[in-house]
């Protein structure tokens, strides 16, 4: 579907222009000549100032509702159900602009931007069957939402059979590169594309993979670290899918034997869809991973007491970011977390009595009062000189996206040693082997023993879906295959059901477990030394050091996840 206009509705408001007024967002000139402009729309007022930043958009929405009588929903951080969305048929939410969100016990929440209106509740209630809780949400995060939360991915049967009406689909010939820019330009080939990419959005997909076979496109989605079949489609219509995606990617439509890649942005009413784009020849034809990227695959950056830390490693984690300075490494392989926890440290820490510096490639996610450089090799701009220039800045705290060389490792343990406060991304598979990591890299070993102050290690696991997820009691042999049983201690797990919410797959999200190692005065004369990672790992234990494993089983315990996940990520030991 291509992107509409919303259709405004007509509110007078003459509370929430006061609140303006009182609160000092806008002077009573300006609220006086802002309602001549609009003829008198509140609610126009309203989208005038989101648009233009004059407050922030919560802060305004939070005045409205206040001004109306209702709650406001901030939709864009809301989890809808599925099933509750399909409640309201896709054109009457158009219509009204209004989206049904979720149920809680026999009455469903439905968000509008002009919740007074009486239609839009009896109409929801007799759509619904049931009782209807009307909320505010602003007018195009709802038409945003509409947008992606309607796409199921049972619209492509719809879409190629209005494809095979295109003449060219009849040639036996081979299709010249003007013929595919005039396929690319098929108005059913963009809808399919634009909503093939919502539904990547709507199934909160990080990865989609267009896939080639023998006789059909497969395609999956990344979700929570696993890929989900979603659909197979003819192969004939892929040239024509293929060649618009390169040309939202602005690659070369006609090459086919070379890998490329580029970026799609995607317009919905209030804000762009951001996707790169990588396409590789396979002997069955070329292959296309569309990586989400931007604001809805990083949103707002967690807060460091969400990330699900065991008590022990959060009461470490929050001593280490008090310290004046030091290196602190956070390992882990791609995909494992490693950026999002260090964002939280540093939304942790932040405040205006110091100065935080990133050198980032490529900045994942924007940080407010944080200064953020972003690496470009090309132009001549790599770690090494960006930490050096960093340096003459006098920041408080740095972030250094990842050590790779040793130029850089040495100057980012020289910067700890001076008093900055210093953190690092590693690839490594445990905490303690972050440590050998970093001497790998060329750093000599005496100048690693005083300047890190912590390692940590993590992985991902999918977290068990909280509405169906069913507990059980452990037997006694699976009791002591996990644990040290006294004899007479219950234990319960839980396991994976499915339903609606979690697409029936028993998950729903991803949690971290870490490890978390504090060198103690013995570890760093062991550093020193250079000692093998067996003699780390043997006087770590002595420490009090607890694995990735250990955290995961506590985890699992609390029914957060399962042992299966921890296996799957974490090895043995």
């Amino acid at each position: 579907m291509t992107t509409h206009n919303v259709n405004v509705p007509e509110v007078k408001n003459d509370k929430f222009i006061n609140l303006l007024n009182l609160v000092d967002i806008v002077s009573e000139e300006e609220s006086r000549d802002m309602l001549g402009k609009f003829q008198g729309n509140a609610l126009s007022v309203l989208i005038h100032l989101v648009e233009n930043g004059i407050a922030g958009k919560n802060e305004l929405c939070k005045l409205w509702g206040d001004s109306i009588g209702f709650a406001y929903v901030d939709i864009e951080k809301t989890l809808f159900q599925p099933d509750i969305v399909q409640l309201i048929p896709e054109q009457f939410a158009r219509q009204y602009n209004i989206i049904s969100v979720y149920q809680f016990g026999d009455s469903v929440t439905v968000a509008t931007s002009d919740p007074a209106n009486d239609i839009i509740l009896e109409e929801s209630e007799k759509l619904t069957e049931c009782p209807v809780s009307l909320v505010f949400s602003f007018p195009y995060d709802i038409s945003d939402a509409i947008e992606i939360q309607y796409r199921t991915g049972g619209e492509s049967d719809r879409f190629i059979s209005k494809i095979n009406l295109n003449p060219l689909f009849e040639e036996t010939a081979k299709i010249t590169s003007k013929q595919l820019e005039t396929l690319a330009g098929d108005e059913a080939v963009i809808e399919f594309t634009r909503d093939l990419l919502l539904f990547g959005v709507k199934e909160r997909a990080t990865d989609i993979h267009i896939e080639p076979e023998k006789q059909e496109i497969r395609v999956r989605f990344r979700i929570d670290g696993m890929l989900q079949e979603k659909m197979r489609l003819d192969k004939y219509i892929y040239s024509s899918v293929a060649s618009r995606l390169k040309m939202l990617a602005s690659a070369d439509i006609s090459e086919k034997r070379m890998p490329q890649d580029g970026r799609i942005i995607l317009s919905l009413m209030n804000k762009t869809l951001d996707f790169g784009f990588s396409s590789a020849p396979t002997i069955y034809g070329e292959k296309i991973v569309l990586r989400l990227l931007g604001e809805f695959q990083i949103k707002d950056i967690p807060e460091l007491s969400e990330l699900r830390f065991s008590k022990e490693n959060y009461n470490k984690l929050r001593r280490m970011t008090e310290s004046p300075s030091g290196i602190f490494l956070v390992a882990g392989p791609a995909r494992s977390g490693k950026s999002t926890t260090l964002y939280s440290i540093l939304r942790h820490i932040n405040h205006s009595e110091i100065s935080i510096m990133t050198l980032e490639n490529p900045v994942e996610s924007r940080l407010s009062g944080i200064s953020q450089i972003r690496i470009n090799p090309d132009s001549g701009l790599a770690f090494p000189l960006g930490l050096k220039s960093l340096l003459l800045q006098d920041p408080d705290v740095i972030f250094v996206g990842e050590l790779r060389d040793t130029e850089t490792a040495n100057i980012a343990c020289q910067a700890a040693l001076m008093g900055h406060l210093v953190f690092t991304a590693l690839y490594a598979n445990s905490a303690p082997e972050a440590i050998i990591r970093l001497i790998e890299t060329g750093t000599d070993p005496s100048l690693v023993a005083p300047s890190v102050i912590g390692s940590m290690s993590q992985r991902l696991v999918r977290m068990l879906c909280d509405r169906c997820k069913e507990s059980y009691r452990l037997s006694r042999e699976e009791i002591e295959k996990f644990f040290i049983w006294d004899g007479k201690t219950k234990a319960f797990f839980c396991r994976k059901k499915g339903c609606p919410n979690c697409s029936h797959t028993g998950f729903f999200g991803r949690i971290p477990i870490h490890e978390l190692l504090i060198p103690d005065h013995e570890i760093r004369s062991l550093i020193s030394d250079h000692a093998p990672l067996s003699a780390l790992l043997k006087r770590a234990a002595k420490t009090g050091f607890q694995t990735m494993r250990y955290d995961g089983m506590k985890k699992v315990l609390r029914g957060l996840t399962t042992v299966e996940e921890v296996n799957r990520v974490v090895l043995s030991e």
